[in-house]
């Protein structure tokens, strides 16, 4: 599949249901944002035995294939390229009926989305400390905001929602759908330090082994001068005890 090419989407949910996939598109998004999010890398490869599970995909084709790897790595780049500090939140673009059971349908992919948001943290090995201030007070909000849905959801099963009131419903749901989407800027934004010190460090390991292995192709020549500064030769100064 071309790069620049993204199925919708719609087809994409057409795509997983094919292919057996164990998480729902609005939990892979939340996924990819905690991913992202997080301070160690997870990579993209990962994603296919999270998705799909232990058995992986139930491909029909190679064509298909092709089609869900290709879906997700576009959804994977162009999420990690999402800008919390000026751009909304990207959610899934899913046409929900203007019905009390479409707007169930939507709070049940809201709170979806969230879990996986915090599964994907989960993933990068998010720690405690990692958290700044602002993302700690974040991340207390949206666990507030996953409470309130799970309980709004099992209210709403008990009582019909009429039709006076379904209006009021759905803006709430979308304004908390922006409380959401702040929450989880905000945790990213405050894990940034947190993921430039992790990225810092894999430089410095990286560095350490190439200084390593250069040492060790660049090793003294018995006849040559030691590195002493002995004045002898590496056989008969250092290079004698080896």
């Amino acid at each position: 599949m071309p790069e620049d090419k993204y199925y919708s989407d719609s087809e994409m949910i057409r795509l997983l249901k094919g292919a057996d996939a164990k998480l729902s598109l609005p939990e892979i998004y939340g996924l990819l944002y905690g991913c992202h999010a997080a301070p160690h890398i997870f990579r993209p490869s990962q994603l296919i035995s999270t998705i799909f599970g232990k058995n992986e995909a139930a491909f029909a084709s190679m064509e298909k294939t092709e089609q869900v790897i290709g879906n997700l790595l576009f959804l994977w780049n162009v999420l990690g390229e999402w800008k919390p500090e000026t751009e909304p939140l990207f959610y899934p673009d899913i046409e929900y009926p203007d019905t009390p059971e479409g707007l169930m349908e939507r709070m049940k992919d809201d709170l979806t989305l969230i879990k996986s948001f915090i599964k994907g943290l989960d993933l990068g090995e998010t720690a405690k400390e990692d958290f700044s201030k602002d993302a700690v007070d974040a991340f207390k909000s949206l666990s507030e905001a996953d409470t309130f849905l799970a309980n709004f959801i099992e209210f709403q099963k008990q009582n019909n929602t009429e039709d006076e009131e379904f209006k009021k419903v759905k803006d709430s749901i979308v304004n908390l759908e922006g409380v959401i989407g702040v929450c989880i800027a905000r945790i990213n934004l405050g894990l940034k330090e947190a993921r430039m010190r992790v990225v810092k460090e894999m430089q410095k390991a990286a560095d350490s082994q190439k200084k390593a292995a250069q040492a060790k192709s660049a090793k003294v020549q018995r006849n040559e001068l030691c590195p002493c500064g002995s004045g002898k030769k590496y056989k008969k100064c250092c290079g004698a005890e080896q």
